[in-house]
């Protein structure tokens, strides 16, 4: 039997920072209060995404990996993608197990790997260990993608789960932006070519190296006070043959069986726009977009998180609203970049320069693109949160998720590793993935609680404890 007192979530007239009467429960002292707070917990998982995923993201954004040739960089992604999908396949059982610290723990020591095997094609021409960097990789940042997926579903109180996935979604995000700048200041003579300098991939596993230490402050959930004050209900640790079992529960579920279209689209576009900018632009052209295609990103995920926070409006309604906020903006830039890959088609313009006319054009495609993809994971994962009955099916449903995810992001790489294909088939097969997700995702939004299930399980068990005989001292 699940212990009550773990999982009862505290009243504001009970606050976890006090003494509660009749108990010789200790006062807890202000760095422990602050530790424990769910907003710390966020910021420290936000600062492994800003040095882990973010910092791939960044290398991404380089275009072709920052490489003279995408074609490598786009086999080791497809690789990691591959591998990835199917850690996270089997990665809710394993996180459950072995719990979120250690998953996030394994995650972090497998970030630098990505950096040093570029740094090592690019000084040395080494593309082995870039193609197995992939593999490797994809195993450890699958663990750290399901602990993370579960965490940010679960950490923030009811009333600010859209700005929690904002913090969340922003952090990752300004690894773009730091990306750039690091690229940009070694990469800004006019008329440099081909791939970046090594030394830029140095800053990256540095940058890399730094999640360690914030993942080993990660505390397990039942010890985790929300910003209400509340706690996260938690379910018991099942066995290896329960856990097995649950992924098979899981994935036929309607919720992911509805959303799973969602999920295959929501990254595909990476692949596509990766080999867009080593096809099209130049280095320090490729450095700058990095550098500013994350601001509008904050305007806009944060945006979106107080629309799916407003008061006095259900939960449906507002799931209803950013779906159709999220898929309004996405059409727009799908058409737009089909229409500029048609006339690259018809037309190369060859290494194209932020000091020529047909940059802005040519590039706002990809700046408004790393705003409406970010709206569109954090969105989901907000929507997967208001299904959830406890922190372990948030961690089961992340890695459904994710795993279709990372199918979507191998075959979006794997479509791309012919140098010679054009992002035009990337373009369209992505804008289609989006017309067919559409219908199904209708559907699994019309169906959204007005509540959160844990949360109506947390008050229940909550009005339960509060009717238990108070011992005395």
């Amino acid at each position: 039997m699940t212990d009550l007192k773990a999982v009862v979530p505290h009243t504001h007239e009970d606050p976890p920072s006090t003494a509660v009467e009749g108990t010789s429960e200790p006062l807890l002292p202000w760095w422990k209060r602050v530790w424990c707070h769910s907003l710390t917990q966020m910021i420290l998982l936000s600062v492994q995404a800003f040095c882990g995923p973010a910092m791939s993201d960044a290398i991404t954004g380089l275009g072709g990996g920052g490489l003279a040739s995408p074609q490598v960089s786009n086999i080791s992604n497809a690789i990691r993608y591959a591998m990835l999908a199917v850690v996270c396949f089997l990665g809710g059982p394993i996180v459950n197990k072995i719990g979120v610290k250690w998953a996030l723990v394994i995650g972090s020591l497998s970030f630098p790997i990505q950096g040093s095997a570029y740094y090592c094609n690019s000084k040395f021409g080494n593309q082995w260990y870039l193609i197995l960097s992939g593999a490797i990789g994809g195993i450890g940042t699958a663990c750290w993608y399901v602990a993370e997926a579960g965490a940010i579903m679960t950490l923030a109180p009811s009333g600010a789960r859209g700005k929690y996935l904002a913090l969340w979604i922003v952090s990752r995000n300004l690894g773009q932006l730091v990306g750039g700048a690091i690229n940009l200041a070694k990469n800004s003579k006019d008329g440099a070519d081909g791939g970046v300098t090594p030394d830029t991939f140095i800053a990256f596993v540095i940058i890399e190296c730094i999640a360690l230490p914030f993942a080993l402050l990660i505390i397990p959930f039942e010890h985790v006070v929300r910003s209400d004050g509340t706690r996260i209900v938690t379910a018991e640790t099942l066995s290896s043959r329960m856990e097995l079992r649950r992924i098979a529960k899981t994935i036929t579920s309607k919720l992911i069986m509805l959303s799973a279209l969602w999920a295959l689209w929501s990254f595909f576009y990476s692949g596509s726009w990766s080999t867009y900018l080593a096809d099209y632009f130049s280095v320090r052209a490729r450095a700058l977009s990095s550098l500013i295609s994350p601001f509008f990103c904050i305007i806009g995920c944060f945006g979106l998180g107080f629309i799916l926070d407003m008061k006095g409006m259900s939960q449906r309604r507002r799931a209803q609203i950013g779906l159709y906020t999220v898929v309004i903006l996405n059409i727009g830039v799908y058409i737009w970049s089909i229409i500029m890959q048609v006339k690259f088609d018809r037309y190369d313009p060859g290494n194209i320069d932020w000091n020529d006319g047909l940059y802005a054009t040519s590039f706002l495609p990809y700046f408004f693109v790393q705003t409406t993809g970010p709206l569109s994971q954090s969105y989901m994962y907000w929507l997967l949160s208001s299904f959830a009955t406890d922190a372990q099916e948030n961690v089961r449903n992340g890695a459904a998720f994710r795993c279709i995810e990372a199918i979507g992001q191998a075959i979006a790489y794997g479509m791309n590793t012919q140098t010679s294909s054009s992002p035009l088939v990337g373009f369209c097969v992505t804008f289609g993935l989006l017309g067919a997700a559409l219908l199904p995702m209708i559907m699994l939004v019309n169906t959204t609680p007005d509540q959160i299930p844990a949360d109506v399980i947390a008050e229940e068990q909550n009005a339960a404890n509060a009717k238990l005989p108070v011992e005395e001292p």
